[in-house]
């Protein structure tokens, strides 16, 4: 598959993307929950009840008689054995701070939840970036090694042909089949680093069990590699990169957390009503005996003090909003030197490819001559197999480069708040 269809695919299964669109309805529902706090509150009620010791109060005996002894005790029972209520609560929030602060924090909290998804969407997308490079790269180096293996089945040919001649030793020999031996072994330790990194790949995509993955792209340096944009203005860029739009969102929550803990020291008024009627008889009846009950008012409350609870909760408050502001101002310096070190590696990477390319070229030429002054009698095997390993170095240096440089503009593309996969192959 291509790298768009494997991103496309991480984006519908990859377990921490699904949790992370998960996390935004969970806001939303929250934000809805806090709203309904603010809406009137209408609840019926009602309980009957036995009470075999009637509650008694003590009143003076003047309170029914002003002639009688203000010493006096007179004995009352309020109430009957059988009473019961019912009717209709209604309490409406008129102004609560805690509670507007808490709506507003769940509002933003779904900005954070969004900004959450999007910096794990860029982390995630790199991951899958690195692992598609990493097996191009190994793709490539495998293709070639088996090339190398077959070359060097054709230079021990050639150099057991020079050992018939009388103009090889047998210790050429031996070493061109060393040579060959260790083109053979390395191509098993390539298709092991290949094998690795498909079954990370399968992983950061959120497959169930390991799937094989092949790129459909091979290991070049595409041209707009080379047309990398400079950046004009580092501040305006590093607003989009989405850690950093998430930390400043933890900022505003921050200081929505602080509003809440001063919210708490405020007054609270609440509109609160109650139509229904109580019960009270000396035998169990709930049909009759019913008297009317009903009132509304406002309830008004309001705390005097609290041992400087409140106090300590806003300097916490406080302190935890500075850390916050603290924070971007880390991310921000960080940005800046993601941007600038991922821009500078790209340029270098650049041209320590063109210079292993010509290397290549060059190297490729000198094999062609060695092996022709060999045929001659002009060269020596040690000539050729010394030639023959430059070779492998520089083209291993080549894709190592090639494979740098795309997981630098990688980086660079993230660190700029794009998409990671930008450059297409």
């Amino acid at each position: 598959m291509t790298l768009d269809e494997a991103l496309q695919i991480a984006r519908k299964q990859q377990p921490d993307l699904l949790n992370a669109k998960r996390n935004i309805t969970y806001a939303e529902a929250a934000t809805r929950e806090a709203r309904s706090s603010y809406y009137p509150k209408l609840s019926i009620e009602g309980d009957y009840r036995y009470n075999p010791i009637i509650q008694t109060t003590v009143l003076p005996a003047n309170a029914f008689n002003p002639a009688n002894d203000p010493k006096e005790l007179v004995p009352i029972q309020f109430g009957t054995p059988w009473n019961g209520v019912v009717g209709l609560r209604l309490k409406q929030a008129l102004y609560e701070p805690e509670k507007l602060a808490t709506v507003n924090s769940s509002k933003i909290a779904i900005d954070l939840a969004k900004a959450q998804e999007k910096r794990l969407m860029a982390e995630r997308e790199e991951e899958i970036v690195k692992a598609w490079y990493s097996i191009m790269l190994s793709k490539a180096k495998q293709e070639f090694a088996e090339k190398d293996r077959v070359r060097n089945k054709n230079n021990e040919a050639l150099i057991s042909e020079q050992l018939n001649g009388g103009r090889a030793l047998a210790t050429d020999l031996r070493e061109a089949q060393l040579k060959t031996m260790e083109s053979e072994i390395n191509n098993e330790t390539i298709g092991l680093d290949l094998f690795n990194a498909q079954v990370y790949l399968s992983y950061m995509m959120g497959y169930d069990s390991v799937q094989l993955i092949l790129p459909k792209e091979s290991l070049t340096l595409p041209a707009e590699v080379r047309k990398t944009e400079q950046i004009t203005s580092l501040q305006a860029v590093v607003e989009q990169r989405p850690d950093v739009q998430e930390q400043k969102i933890n900022t505003d929550v921050a200081a929505l957390q602080l509003e809440q803990t001063k919210a708490g020291r405020l007054p609270s008024i609440n509109l609160e009503g109650f139509l229904g009627a109580n019960n009270y008889t000396f035998n169990f009846n709930p049909i009759t005996g019913w008297y009317g009950n009903a009132f509304i008012g406002l309830s008004i409350r309001y705390n005097l003090f609290n041992s400087g609870e409140k106090k300590n909760q806003i300097e916490q408050s406080r302190i935890e909003l500075e850390q916050q502001k603290e924070n971007v101002r880390k991310l921000e310096q960080q940005a800046y030197y993601e941007i600038l070190n991922s821009r500078r590696k790209i340029e270098t990477q650049i041209k320590q490819v063109d210079l292993q390319q010509q290397r290549l070229k060059v190297q490729e030429e000198k094999i062609e001559i060695v092996r022709s002054r060999l045929r001659e009698g002009r060269a020596l095997p040690q000539d050729l197999l010394e030639e023959e390993t430059k070779l492998s170095e520089t083209r291993d240096k080549l894709y190592q480069n090639m494979h740098d440089c795309l997981i630098a503009v990688a980086e660079y593309n993230r660190a700029s708040g794009k998409n990671p996969s930008a450059i297409k192959q």
